[in-house]
């Protein structure tokens, strides 16, 4: 990987990442006062919602800076699995992936619970 590669790929991380933050920032502070018992239970459900959005916004923000770390480091672009090079147009549209293509694969055809999935976020080139 070019240094140029590197330096959009960490671009895109970067824009990323201040995306994800000004999103996490933007969660409901909802009332609960609530007029009837119909009225709280969709107020209850916009909740979990609410709060099921946060975890996974905050999981992305997890992934992008861990990725952003790894740029720092030798490793950054090599597959956790196998230990190959993941090509530079996996990592343009998915910087945070940490297995290359046929790993991942692997790891997505396994029977369930056998490993981890790559749990990747992907951004546009």
């Amino acid at each position: 990987m070019t240094d140029s590669q590197r330096r959009e790929i960490e671009r895109h991380l970067e824009d990323s990442l201040a995306a994800l933050r000004r999103q996490a920032l933007t969660g409901s502070d909802q009332d609960m006062y609530c007029a009837d018992e119909n009225e709280f239970a969709s107020r209850l459900s916009e909740m979990r919602m609410s709060v099921t959005l946060q975890a996974r916004i905050s999981k992305q923000i997890r992934l992008v800076e861990e990725a952003l770390r790894r740029l720092d480091v030798a490793d950054f672009g090599t597959c956790d699995e196998c230990g190959e090079d993941i090509p530079v147009q996996r990592l343009k549209v998915n910087p945070t992936t940490r297995l290359c293509v046929h790993c991942q694969q692997e790891v997505e055809n396994a029977p369930h619970g056998a490993g981890t999935l790559d749990m990747t976020f992907g951004l546009s080139a």
